[in-house]
């Protein structure tokens, strides 16, 4: 037996065991890193941020194969989930956005999906997911200290010092703190904007239900069931989740996740339970109402004040605030985890090096902090323009794709890099080529000015200056101008297992399929963004979804993209 509880000395300390701060653990344990997993709780504990999505389990697959973790690709793949971690988790086959107005039942044109992949992805119970990291995490030799509150902390040459509510010492050359909102060094060192600079305004209501029925099935146009993905009900600055469980042949679990995020200026938070604020608000839409007819919570309600939190610094001398420690915007888009893998990633590298070298100097930490500070202006700049274009359908439908444009071709270019880098070993293919991105350096190249000038868009709509339609129409031309050239390649795709290599894929298949995909991507005429073979031939064909031909059988109008844009990409 291991005798943990007398050890004080560690290389890293890291605050918080869920599923940041175990991940890192992991990693750094089977790095011969001594780690020290601090948490005032303990596991299984419940949480959210319960969506993946294609770019988190890229990320994961590489952090696996790059630091020989194969029990983390069992985090990514719904067999191996079930087969090896938990049979609680649901999967994800696509985003589904349903619009609503009060009163009114949804008009099932008004509905979308973007798919995930061509495999499924993932709707992680979290106090799961969260324990299975925690215990690998020790098990590569973390160790554990639950049930332990940090009452002091001291920086200096010497290294760090944590005081714990039991009185002891705890001593590390550096610390991470993955705890949260209420992150330990942002207190302890003033690190928090105040006021946040963030644009963005929402609080959130949620909690895990039973008897929450799947959306619509009888009229839903769309090729797939919205319950099996994660299910946006949208409406004025505001939105409805549902993630279900229970949505996997080989989930035994029941439950389904619902929260409720709003602008707390257009609904200011009333002085009533949770529960009753929630159910006055599902009664305003007819069509959510009926979903949720049934539903009965299974754990209490948790209602919060304002979400969105920021800090001036995220990265010291001998000390990092990992991801939603050092701030946070709002679930949609489900980027929350997506984000946390990534500054691992960007953290082991100089944190690796200095632990070898004894060197804690703060200039090759300073681009983890660069990008934790990039990304959450731009998921700032993503959600804020989302909660504008819920005022009009044809905003949303064209602000959708300001999403899609930026993480589609973004995941399609890092498989690219993560093939290219199994073949040859060569790290620097885990960099993506595009300077000054505006959120990850495998985005394409011309996103970063789309995505200004779409904001600039959306921004002069909620200011009165443009209407809606003509904000909608702007963002589609914008769209157009731009080549947006799709990289898929067959041996990427192979390795993302997303296909296997026996499947026949030639290169004119792919010039069909980089054409109609990036039409998909930039046309209003698309609904269903989720790729099959009946779909891709719709798309090269520059034809709408069958549910949005106008009832004398013509077709609605559409134009035809750039002749760049046509071109096959490489």
């Amino acid at each position: 037996m291991i005798l943990q509880e007398a050890q004080h000395d560690f290389d890293v300390a890291i605050l918080g065991n869920g599923l940041s701060g175990s991940l890192l653990a992991t990693i750094l344990g089977k790095q011969g890193v001594s780690t020290v997993l601090i948490d005032a709780e303990q596991h299984p504990r419940f949480a959210v941020g319960e969506s993946t999505i294609p770019h988190t389990s890229l990320l994961i697959s590489v952090l696996a194969e790059k630091y020989d973790l194969p029990e983390l690709d069992d985090l990514v793949d719904a067999n191996g989930l079930a087969k090896n971690v938990c049979t609680t988790c649901g999967i994800k086959r696509h985003f589904g956005y349903v619009f609503h107005r009060p009163g009114q039942t949804y008009d099932p044109k008004e509905g979308l999906q973007f798919g995930t992949s061509a495999r499924d992805e993932n709707h992680w119970f979290r106090q799961d997911i969260d324990a299975y990291l925690h215990n690998l995490a020790v098990h590569y030799g973390a160790v554990p200290r639950q049930k332990t509150k940090i009452t002091g902390i001291e920086i200096n040459e010497s290294g760090v010092k944590l005081q714990t509510s039991q009185g002891e010492e705890i001593r590390a050359r550096y610390v991470v703190d993955g705890t949260g909102y209420r992150s330990i060094l942002a207190d302890r060192f003033g690190l928090r904007e105040n006021p946040t600079r963030l644009k963005h305004h929402s609080r959130t209501l949620f909690t895990h239900m039973v008897d929450v029925p799947p959306f619509d099935d009888a009229h839903n146009p769309l090729p797939i069931s919205y319950h099996k993905g994660t299910l946006h009900h949208c409406f004025e600055r505001g939105w409805f989740w549902v993630i279900p469980f229970n949505n996997n042949p080989l989930s035994t679990n029941p439950l389904i996740s619902v929260g409720l995020t709003i602008d707390p200026r257009r609904y200011p938070k009333p002085e009533m339970a949770a529960e009753q604020e929630f159910n006055e608000f599902v009664q305003r839409y007819p069509s959510v109402a009926e979903q949720f007819k049934d539903g009965k919570a299974v754990r209490p309600w948790v209602s919060t004040g304002r979400l969105q939190y920021s800090s001036n610094k995220t990265t010291g001398y001998r000390y990092c605030l990992m991801s939603h420690a050092s701030g946070f915007v709002d679930p949609l888009f489900s980027r929350g985890m997506f984000n946390t893998v990534e500054i691992i990633y960007a953290l082991l590298d100089p944190l690796l090096e200095a632990l070898k070298t004894d060197n804690f100097d703060e200039e090759p930490f300073r681009p983890v902090d660069a990008q934790q500070q990039l990304v959450l202006d731009y998921n700032d700049d993503l959600v804020n323009g989302s909660f504008i274009s819920w005022n009009d359908f044809d905003l949303w439908n064209a602000w959708l794709r300001v999403f899609g444009l930026g993480t589609f071709l973004a995941e399609f270019h890092l498989m690219n890099g993560m093939s290219d880098y199994t073949r040859t070993g060569d790290p620097s293919y885990l960099k993506g080529p595009t300077k000054n991105p505006i959120f990850c350096d495998f985005e394409d190249p011309d996103y970063k000015a789309f995505f200004k000038a779409s904001v600039e868009t959306v921004e002069a709509v909620e200011a009165g200056g443009l209407e809606a339609k003509e904000g909608a129409k702007r963002i589609f031309d914008l769209a157009d101008s731009y080549p947006f050239p799709v990289p898929i390649r067959k041996d990427s795709l192979v390795r993302a297992r997303w296909m296997k290599e026996e499947d026949q894929l030639t290169e004119r298949d792919l010039g069909f399929v980089r054409r109609g995909f990036r039409w998909a991507l930039t046309t209003p005429l698309t609904r269903d963004v989720v790729s099959s073979s009946q779909t891709f031939f719709r798309w090269c064909a520059h034809r709408p979804d069958p549910h949005l031909m106008v009832p004398n059988g013509a077709e609605p109008e559409a134009k035809a993209p750039p002749q760049e844009a046509s071109s096959i990409a490489h």
